[in-house]
């Protein structure tokens, strides 16, 4: 009988234990936290200009109606040192071939790909028209021809590279500075054209821009051809210690900048 009795109580037991057993089983003694999926975030892309891209930029579909520019570069033979002494020439700051004109190929591609339809004076003795008074009648025929937004005499500063390179960010770039003539009645035009071109460099490149330097009073020219047209500017495009890189990277920006400032100017 006792025997019996216990038997049963065991049963009894069994019984109520065996949903809290069923239970554990299913359930683990720790409660595994769910694996938490971390959000990616939008990673800011920084904006790249054509000045980061070893090769010509691929013109963009055109929009609206290009912009007009005229470039040409009174002292054409003006040299920049890195650049012959990586080509094993003679280390000069004037050259017949590896000069700034060097540069009017991606000049054109860049001012394309800002939708800047770029004219250069061409066609002409070099060597012997390598002043502001020998081009002088040729930049006014060609000006006189064709209406064009900015008028661009690209020039290579004689200053080193403590004044003429910018390093920003892991790029170091070029710097510009724009020469105004003051002897002329409309320079006023022309040194506002010129600021609005600085601003709008510095806006993209903090520094990247010297500012204007106006020039007038005993032994200097004083005009620079700039009586010609008021959206005439002499730009003064890094100095003679500058790399192949840094003026390539600097074209580009200035570009952008004209780009800019041109279709800032649009009535809206």
């Amino acid at each position: 009988m006792a025997k019996s009795l216990k038997n049963l109580t065991s049963i009894l037991i069994l019984l109520f234990l065996a949903p809290i057993i069923i239970a554990t089983v299913q359930t683990p003694l720790f409660t595994t936290q769910p694996e938490q999926v971390e959000e990616k975030k939008t990673e800011e892309i920084p904006v790249v200009y054509a000045a980061q891209l070893e090769k010509n930029p691929v013109v963009q579909e055109v929009v609206t109606e290009p912009k007009k520019a005229f470039v040409y570069f009174t002292h054409s033979q003006e040299a920049y040192q890195p650049i012959l002494a990586a080509k094993g020439e003679k280390i000069a700051i004037y050259h017949p071939i590896s000069n700034i004109t060097t540069f009017q190929d991606q000049i054109n591609a860049q001012f394309a790909f800002h939708q800047l339809e770029a004219t250069f004076l061409e066609n002409y003795n070099k060597k012997e028209m390598d002043d502001y008074n020998s081009i002088r009648p040729l930049v006014q025929q060609a000006i006189g021809q064709n209406e064009y937004d900015v008028i661009l005499d690209i020039h290579r500063d004689s200053a080193r590279a403590n004044v003429t390179t910018l390093k920003n960010g892991e790029e170091s770039y070029a710097r510009f500075i724009f020469v105004i003539g003051g002897e002329h009645p409309n320079f006023r035009w022309n040194e506002q054209m010129a600021q609005n071109l600085s601003n709008q460099l510095n806006k993209l490149v903090p520094g990247i821009s010297r500012g204007i330097l106006l020039k007038e009073g005993k032994g200097v020219d004083g005009v620079y051809n700039q009586d010609l047209a008021k959206n005439l500017l002499n730009v003064e495009l890094g100095g003679i210690d500058n790399t192949e890189q840094e003026i390539n990277r600097s074209i580009a920006i200035l570009a952008k900048a004209l780009s800019n400032m041109l279709n800032e100017q649009l009535p809206s």
